[in-house]
């Protein structure tokens, strides 16, 4: 089913520049004077890390819509779609990497070990202090210069950086999860996210994931309420709405027969239903309130 949202690629912002597949960073004022179409709602398909030094507006992000504070940090997954109303003098730093691009050319599960990339259920967020950002701009501003001046062995030198900024990042992040806290997730709950995105418009059972991961569905269902405080049933049917709401809104040239079709409901009337079960409004209040 066609969708009119844009999906950007490195390459969307690079074409001038044949320096480093797969990584790109830029000031921020920098790329909002040369790009500024990415203020309308978008996806990537790549990691972003938009650092916030300075400023004043929101950034949305999948419907959720989060203050601009000085020394923020926010961190989006490929799909996510977000967009932002920043002030004119708003100062930062943005980051674009592939996951092919991880150091040691890691899969997206190596990724999703840390927290923020976990776009599920933790906050796609950490506000430091100015203590805190110290480190942390100091990073960013290595992986700037390293991009901007080329010399033997850059790409290793900035796979470098980037996953030291991570871990930087990782260790400042824990105490403002939502949950635990823990820095640690069952590897099961990485394949899980995987086959829920390769899936879920297929209403596939919790049994179809369990077995897929070899686990009974009592035993997944106990992973997800202990690590993430819901069902497995309940994620499958966020994930859903998730999209739903994207097409709704993002996806004005498509009907709701059509939007049920696409997250494979056959039935129109009972897509209705489910959504205000989850949603808490029919899919047209929730396209009308926007």
């Amino acid at each position: 089913m066609p969708e009119k949202l844009p999906v950007y690629r490195i390459p969307d912002f690079t074409a001038a520049r044949a320096l480093t597949q797969g990584f790109h960073v830029v000031d921020l004022q920098t790329h909002r004077q040369k790009h500024a179409f990415v203020q309308a709602p978008h996806k990537h398909d790549f990691y972003l890390l938009l650092y916030l030094r300075q400023g004043r507006g929101t950034h949305t992000i999948d419907f959720t819509e989060y203050p601009i504070q000085p020394h923020s940090v926010f961190f989006l997954t490929p799909g996510q779609v977000h967009a932002w109303d920043l002030a004119p003098d708003t100062q930062g730093t943005l980051l674009f990497f592939s996951p092919e691009f991880f150091p040691n050319g890691q899969e997206t599960e190596k990724l999703r070990q840390f927290p923020f990339f976990r776009a599920w259920q933790q906050l796609p967020l950490v506000t430091l202090s100015a203590a805190e950002a110290a480190p942390v701009e100091q990073l960013f501003q290595n992986l700037l210069q390293e991009y901007q001046t080329p010399q033997p062995l850059q790409t290793d030198a900035l796979k470098s950086y980037l996953h030291l900024l991570l871990i930087q990042l990782l260790r400042l992040y824990p105490s403002q999860s939502p949950l635990s806290g823990s820095t640690t997730w069952p590897f099961q709950l990485y394949q899980l996210e995987t086959l829920v995105e390769r899936h879920y418009r297929e209403h596939r059972p919790v049994s179809f994931y369990a077995q897929a991961l070899h686990l009974t569905a009592k035993y997944l269902n106990e992973l997800c309420k202990e690590n993430l405080g819901k069902t497995t049933s309940d994620l499958l049917q966020e994930r859903l709405v998730l999209e739903a709401k994207r097409l709704l809104i993002h996806s004005p040239h498509l009907n709701i027969a059509q939007v049920a079709q696409a997250l494979g409901f056959d039935d129109n009337s009972y897509f209705s239903r489910f959504f205000k079960k989850e949603a808490g409004r029919t899919p047209e209040q929730f396209r009308r309130q926007g």
